[in-house]
């Protein structure tokens, strides 16, 4: 690898990953720039970004600004000729942007210009596509709106969830940075313009889209469970209380009556849909642990059976 001085920007664990193959790969990274500490539970525990802790275990100095609109002096003084971004979570400003020799690059979890936006990876899931993929881009004031150095494609697969699809494209987006990384740390580096023609948006995931709809198909409600597990995670109203939904089974066929808990099940907890028996398999109450669906129904779950959601 070139002996670029290089600031690395990223927050979650998929961030975590591609920081650890860029470390792995001999990769100068001069300061890692994340969100700030998290207080966290009853306590208020302090909980660092995984990005963070992976940068401590490195000794790699660490920046946390909460603006980084603001305050943007600590990244110039790094002196950084490139800047790679992965799942940062602010807005990058022009100071920033138009610092480094060879720019400042995103690993983006969709193939654009499809599905620019802060969820691209549940939304892809959520709405049943087949393939999506990693884009290695160059970043513009515009979100997501930058050119296309390079991508990598990742099929979807029919039980695919958002969580096993980060890891995927954390995998992704490692590979496409270590192969590329030579060629972009080049003042003649060539991108390609998105078509904004085949633009669309991938917004974030809101409250309201954690509630389950129970008004769509059977194929639209296992895609949305799969789309938020494990994280935030789906729910539907138990006893006017969130239960989530997070790993489950669906054995299509006829049923008695939807919307009906059908109680404890060989594999979980079964609950009838329009057109077939989802079997819940890990379950959360609101204000409770996670459990397997088996040990909710054995619990809370024994007074369900018959009854409709």
């Amino acid at each position: 690898m070139k002996n670029v001085r290089t600031v690395f920007m990223g927050t979650p664990h998929i961030a975590k990953v591609l920081l650890e193959n860029m470390i792995q790969n001999g990769i100068h990274i001069v300061l890692v720039v994340t969100q700030p500490d998290r207080k966290v539970g009853r306590k208020q525990n302090i909980v660092y970004s995984p990005v963070k802790e992976c940068a401590l275990e490195n000794n790699i100095p660490v920046f946390q600004p909460h603006h980084i609109k603001q305050e943007f002096d600590e990244v110039l003084k790094a002196d950084p000729e490139l800047i790679v971004t992965c799942a940062f979570g602010q807005i990058v400003p022009s100071e920033i942007l138009d610092y480094p020799k060879y720019g400042c690059v995103n690993l983006h979890g969709s193939l654009l210009p499809k599905y620019r936006g802060a969820a691209p990876i549940q939304r892809a899931i959520w709405n049943r596509e087949k393939e999506s993929g990693m884009s290695l881009m160059k970043m513009v004031p515009q979100m997501d709106a930058g050119p296309v150095f390079a991508t990598k494609k990742i099929s979807i697969d029919d039980n695919e969830t958002s969580s096993t699809l980060f890891d995927k494209m954390a995998d992704a987006a490692s590979q496409l940075l270590i192969e590329n990384y030579d060629a972009l740390c080049d003042t003649e580096a060539t991108y390609v313009d998105q078509d904004e023609k085949l633009v669309s948006y991938a917004p974030k995931i809101s409250k309201e889209d954690e509630r389950i709809d129970l008004s769509k198909t059977d194929e639209e409600i296992l895609a949305q469970i799969r789309a938020l597990s494990q994280n935030p995670g789906g729910y539907i109203q138990v006893n006017q209380k969130k239960f989530k939904i997070y790993d489950f089974e669906y054995v299509p066929g006829p049923i008695d009556e939807p919307f009906v808990w059908v109680g404890k099940l060989q594999r979980g907890l079964g609950l009838n849909l329009q057109k077939g028996t989802l079997i819940i398999k890990s379950c959360q109450m609101e204000g409770k642990p996670v459990v397997s669906g088996l040990d909710f129904a054995n619990g809370q779950g024994q007074n369900l059976k018959g009854k409709k959601v």
